[in-house]
């Protein structure tokens, strides 16, 4: 590899592994949520989905886990109080799986923390900057999804 490639992967793993322990910081220093990182994104999953909410498979392909994996963690999080399953209009045999009050509440800290994080990191940027950073880090995103064999 050359100089650019080890510092960029250097780069590039030690952010991802700090956006990570920044969020988990967050969340323990709000004091009152008590959930994984895992939990919190599950959440977020659930709460793109809106009022109707999402079906363990929508989650399930979101995520990028087995169905059976999600079914374990949502029922883990409705019986915490975060999501409640209901049947689905379509098909008897589907749930689908909306978020509570209280999850509402953890969506939206979740929300507000990464908007805080992005305008913090925006505010000290040139309008160039933020170009350059937003297309570089659209390409990464790009060439991940292909190596995951999903469509641009």
């Amino acid at each position: 590899m050359d100089a650019f490639a080890i510092a960029l992967n250097e780069v590039l793993v030690d952010t991802y592994h700090n956006v990570l322990r920044v969020e988990e910081e967050a969340l323990k220093k709000s004091g009152r949520i008590h959930l994984s990182i895992k939990e919190m994104h599950l959440i977020e999953a659930v709460g793109k989905g809106g009022e109707q909410g999402r079906t363990v498979s929508e989650i399930a392909d979101a995520m990028n886990i087995t169905r059976p994996t999600a079914t374990v963690a949502i029922n883990k999080l409705e019986k915490r109080g975060y999501l409640e399953k209901q049947p689905g209009n379509e098909d008897g045999r589907t749930v689908r799986v909306t978020l509570t009050r209280s999850g509402k509440r953890i969506d939206h800290f979740h929300r507000l923390y990464h908007y805080n994080m992005v305008t913090k990191i925006a505010e000290n940027l040139t309008d160039a900057e933020k170009d350059s950073l937003f297309k570089g880090i659209r390409k990464l995103n790009e060439f991940l999804k292909e190596s995951l064999g999903e469509k641009k």
